[in-house]
């Protein structure tokens, strides 16, 4: 088994990382060894813990660690200065000193192609992408809330919510959708076959094929 990281579930589904368990490993671990040394806020913390979260799960139980770029826990209000921090611990993790600091001795000829497609990827951030609180409002709102943003015409907010929906959505995290789920799956048709922005269209589809029984 493998483990794959990803930007996201659908807006950037072609760019991802396959790694071996024991790769995996390797690279979580240089991770955690390059930032322990590093000052961290509140939120750089979190985003190390996640990877150290995910270094127990494959330890635990390989092929278990996949995980995407926008699960992680970015907060919008330091984004910016998060990503300077990661870019700054993942050039940190390929060096030769923090290898050494390892009982074992990984092959940075396999992991630094790894460390480099994760920093590209996380540099493609922006704000306009994460999705959180405001999301999370709208779908306990209701559906008209989520019928306006879907039918209108930022783009982004669009995509934000959809993102959040395939959260809420998973099975995984056991939500109550039983009111939401025919009125939704609705919207998402008529979102799929008459949005005008191609993305956004493949999402709804997306949720509609990964969640939802269709004729």
């Amino acid at each position: 088994m493998s483990n794959i990281i990803g930007f996201s579930k659908a807006a950037f589904g072609n760019e991802r990382i396959s790694m071996s368990n024991q790769g995996t490993d390797c690279f979580l671990e240089l991770l955690e060894m390059a930032a322990s040394e590093n000052d961290m806020t509140d939120s750089q913390r979190k985003l190390i813990g996640f990877l150290k979260e995910r270094r127990q799960e494959n330890l635990a139980a390989p092929g278990t660690a996949s995980f995407d770029i926008d699960e992680m826990p970015w907060n919008k209000d330091t984004l910016s200065e998060d990503v300077k921090f990661m870019m700054k611990i993942i050039q940190k993790a390929e060096t030769v000193e923090t290898a050494e600091k390892l009982d074992y001795r990984p092959n940075l000829r396999i992991i630094s192609p790894w460390l480099d497609q994760f920093s590209l990827m996380i540099w493609k951030l922006d704000q306009n992408y994460l999705y959180g609180a405001e999301e999370k409002e709208l779908v306990e709102q209701g559906i008209e809330a989520i019928r306006t943003v879907l039918r209108g015409k930022d783009s982004n907010a669009k995509r934000r919510l959809l993102f959040y929906l395939d959260q809420v959505l998973d099975p995984y995290y056991q939500n109550d959708l039983t009111q939401l789920h025919e009125p939704l799956k609705a919207l998402l048709q008529e979102v799929m076959i008459s949005d005008s922005e191609a993305d956004v269209m493949e999402e709804a589809r997306h949720l509609l094929d990964a969640y939802m029984e269709t004729e």
